[in-house]
C-alpha cells in the first residue's frame, strides 16, 4: 500500500509523489523512501457548473477552465459562485461603473471577466488592463456549455438623487435585480446575438434580495444586437425601467429610466 500527496503541478496536470510504504501487510508502521513522483494527466473542467459536480465542497473564487473542452481555444480562468441557488455559476458579465462615466464596454472572445470590488460605486473600467471589465461574445458564448442565465444588478438611483430638478427621470429607489432563467430561447439569443429575450416575463425565477419590477413588468427587448445581447436592453418596460449596460450607447441602467449615465451602477450576469 502506498500514501500519497499532491505537491504540485501544471494546468492539466496533478503531479503526485510516493512519500512511504508499509513494511508489511499487518503493520501499521511505515518505511519511508525516497520520493518518486508521477503525472496524472486531466481534461480541465468546461465550467463551474463541472468544478461543482467533481467538488461539491468547491469554494467561490477563480479556476482554471477549458470551455471548449478539445477544441482549439485556449484554457482561461473565471470567477465561480459555488454558493448561491447552488453554486455552480460561471461570472460572463461583470461592469461596476461609477456615475457621471461613460466608458467603452469590453467584448471578450477568449477570457472572461473575473470578479473585483463588488462594491457599488467603484470604477473598475480601466483597472489591470479590464481584468474585471467586460462580458462574453457570441462566439465565447456558443462555445461554452450552459443551460441557464442568472442576472444581478443595483443601482444608487433614487427620486432624490437627480442631478436637476429639471430632469425628468424615475429612480429604481435602490431596488435590486436578481434573478435566473433556463429560457431556451434566451439561451440562443446569447449565444448567438440575434433573435431577441421575448417570453423571458413568463420565465424566470426569482432569487435572493431580489426587489425589482424587472422582468415581471417587461413589455418590449432589443432584437439582434450581436455581441451587446446582454447589455443593450434585452429586457425593459417602456420609459419606466430597464436593464441596460451602456445601453443605446450612453445609458447606465438597473429597473430605473434615467436615460443617461448619471448614476453609479453594478451589472452582472452568470451562466451554469
Amino acid at each position: 500500500m502506498t500514501t500519497e500527496e499532491v505537491v504540485g503541478g501544471q494546468s492539466g496536470e496533478i503531479l503526485i509523489y510516493m512519500s512511504g510504504v508499509y513494511d508489511s501487510p499487518t503493520a501499521n508502521n511505515f518505511i519511508f523512501l525516497p520520493p518518486y513522483g508521477y503525472t496524472i494527466t486531466f481534461a480541465l473542467p468546461k465550467n463551474c457548473k463541472e468544478i461543482k459536480e467533481l467538488l461539491p465542497t468547491a469554494f467561490s473564487g477563480v479556476y482554471e477552465i477549458g470551455v471548449d473542452g478539445d477544441g482549439g481555444l485556449a484554457s482561461m480562468d473565471c470567477y465561480c459562485d459555488m454558493e448561491t441557488d447552488g453554486g455552480g455559476w460561471t461570472l460572463v458579465l461583470n461592469y461596476n461603473h461609477i456615475g457621471g462615466t461613460n466608458p467603452s464596454l469590453n467584448v471578450m472572445t477568449d477570457k472572461l471577466p473575473l470578479l473585483g470590488n463588488h462594491n457599488l460605486g467603484v470604477d473598475e473600467s480601466s483597472v489591470d488592463n479590464k481584468k474585471y471589465w467586460g462580458h462574453f461574445s457570441n462566439s465565447l458564448a456558443n462555445k461554452m456549455v450552459f443551460q441557464e442565465l442568472r442576472f444581478y444588478g443595483l443601482s444608487n438611483s433614487k427620486r432624490n438623487q437627480f442631478p436637476s430638478p429639471y430632469l425628468k427621470a424615475k429612480g429604481n429607489d435602490g431596488r435590486i435585480i436578481h434573478f435566473k432563467t433556463s429560457l431556451p430561447q434566451a439561451i440562443s439569443y446569447v449565444k448567438k446575438g440575434v433573435g431577441s429575450m421575448n417570453g423571458l416575463k413568463n420565465s424566470y425565477t426569482i432569487l435572493e434580495s431580489h426587489t425589482a419590477n424587472l422582468p415581471a413588468s417587461m413589455d418590449n427587448y432589443f432584437s439582434y444586437p450581436g455581441n451587446n445581447a446582454l447589455t443593450d436592453f434585452p429586457f425593459y418596460e417602456a420609459g419606466t425601467t430597464h436593464w441596460g449596460v451602456k445601453g443605446s450607447g450612453s445609458r447606465w441602467e438597473v429597473d430605473d429610466y434615467p436615460n443617461g449615465a448619471y448614476f453609479n451602477t453594478y451589472h452582472q450576469v452568470w451562466v451554469r
